[in-house]
């Protein structure tokens, strides 16, 4: 898995907290799961993050209980502060789970939605005579390009357009297409 880490994580009241907590909190945010029951949930085995960690498990436990502990200078009221709530022997509750994830997903979908408007933006501004790919443009197009970009006059302009009409339609657009007798 992994988690979204805000700078907001190192300026909070964890400020100075040291190392082992931080790694901690990295941890949990890397693999917390959601849950139906709790929002967001994580599993903490202290033997096995001392490992992971390489801290001693007493460093880890006192890591637990920090953030499981209320946290009178938190940001957030919830839980008194805490960050996480131990809901089974190695199941925690992760507080802000789901409010962090809301903005992560908020972030992301902007992200894509830019990345979207840039992709439609470069394809628009390129030339607007261009047909889609796998379409060849109308010989008339061409003709009327080149003569165009040669000089022609709106005269010479009209006929390669009404020359490139259906026989039925150059009759209506007369006096550009053919001359009446």
């Amino acid at each position: 898995m992994y988690g979204k880490i805000f700078s907001s994580l190192f300026t909070g009241s964890m400020y100075g907290a040291g190392s082992a907590k931080f790694a901690l909190m990295s941890y949990v945010i890397a693999n917390m799961k959601p849950d139906k029951t709790v929002g967001f949930q994580v599993e903490l085995n202290v033997v096995d993050l001392a490992n992971r960690i390489g801290e001693s498990e007493k460093v880890i436990q006192d890591a637990i209980d920090f953030l499981c502990a209320p946290d009178p200078e938190s940001r957030s009221e919830a839980e008194q502060g805490r960050r996480l709530v131990k809901v089974g022997k190695f199941d925690y509750k992760v507080v802000n789970g789901v409010k962090y994830d809301q903005i992560k997903s908020e972030e992301d979908r902007r992200e894509k939605n830019r990345l979207r408007q840039q992709k439609f933006r470069s394809q628009s501004n390129k030339n607007p005579m261009k047909k889609p790919a796998g379409k060849a443009p109308h010989p008339n197009e061409l003709a009327y390009l080149k003569a165009e970009k040669e000089g022609a006059t709106q005269e010479e302009l009209d006929r390669i357009v009404t020359d490139g009409l259906p026989e039925f339609l150059r009759e209506e657009s007369a006096p550009y297409g053919k001359a009446e007798t």
